[in-house]
């Protein structure tokens, strides 16, 4: 007998989360086996308005910014700690980060916002070839804790799909065997249809028959965008990963676009610039700076920036 849900409390998680982005963790019943599934269509989709990016671009940045989310099981739940996914490969995408906190919210850019890649039909089905767009290189994480010097490790890139590249990430630096499923689905219009992801993970003491099951069942799923699009929500898919198993829900995570970018910041980074480029730019009229995380743009007139001027001039030398 399959032990499911109580169906009370998904009508709950339903009716509360809506059509938001949300993410659940659980484990399992009988054995040490966590999962964390999330939907993020809509940060996705926001972030694709920001950046005004392509389809391919989307799905390059969707991929990684669920990936940042998932990896936030690296650090505590509800908390400031932050997890930065960097991803460098040769490919026409550039250079792909995203960041998300223990809170639930994640920004991030892509370096090619016009990405423009031929797809490839699979199974009949249009798919984007996110795999040249990456190309080879290297992946890493950095886990801001709160400490003095933030935690980073690298890894090559193995796959270039995002979703195994994070897998081999957490085997090799973090000694865990992960299953990881990452999807964005475009629709005909440009928009973000479905985006989501999954991470599981068996804990110390799990053992091999329990864990060769949810690898059964992992194999057995059709793609992520097919999932969410099917009307399936995290914890149905949660379900289905944890099928034979009993479900047990840990903690519940509205996930959210969200820059930590000010004018104050922007203004940081006119302070470090020498007095004579900062005079410069009182003779072109002011500045303009642009977060790269969330495209949003802080203008400093002449008058401000020559404020800064006197700032400086009153640093000890």
């Amino acid at each position: 007998m399959l032990k499911k849900l109580d169906e009370q409390v998904k009508k709950d998680f339903k009716e509360y989360f809506g059509d938001r982005d949300y993410g659940v963790v659980a484990v399992t019943g009988e054995d040490a086996i966590r999962i964390f599934c999330i939907r993020t269509t809509n940060l996705t989709d926001i972030a694709r308005l920001k950046h005004g990016l392509t389809p391919l671009s989307t799905v390059v940045l969707g991929r990684t910014m669920a990936g940042a989310i998932l990896l936030t099981t690296l650090v505590k739940h509800a908390t400031e700690q932050r997890v930065l996914l960097r991803i460098e490969g040769d490919g026409p995408a550039g250079l792909v980060v995203a960041e998300a906190n223990g809170k639930g919210e994640v920004r991030g850019f892509i370096q090619n916002k016009h990405l423009e890649l031929k797809s490839k039909v699979v199974n009949g089905k249009k798919k984007f070839d996110v795999k040249s767009a990456i190309g080879k290189g290297t992946l890493t994480v950095v886990k801001d804790l709160g400490l003095r010097t933030p935690y980073e490790s690298s890894v090559p890139i193995v796959s270039g799909e995002i979703a195994e590249d994070i897998a081999y990430y957490l085997l090799k630096s973090e000694q865990i065997p992960s299953a990881v499923s990452l999807g964005v689905l475009i629709g005909e219009d440009g928009k973000v249809q479905a985006a989501g992801g999954f991470l599981v993970q068996p804990l110390p003491g799990a053992k091999d028959k329990n864990i060769a099951k949810i690898e059964e069942n992992v194999k057995k799923l059709p793609p992520m965008t097919e999932l969410l699009t099917s009307g399936k929500r995290p914890e149905d898919i949660i379900e289905q990963v944890l099928e034979g198993f009993t479900v047990k829900v840990l903690a519940l995570k509205e996930l959210s676009f969200k820059c930590r970018c000010s004018k104050e910041t922007a203004e940081q980074s006119l302070f470090l610039l020498p007095v004579e480029d900062l005079k410069k730019l009182i003779e072109e009229g002011g500045a303009e700076i642009k977060c790269n995380f969330c495209s949003t743009a802080y203008y400093f007139t002449p008058q401000e920036i020559e404020n800064i001027i006197k700032l400086k001039e009153k640093e000890p030398q």
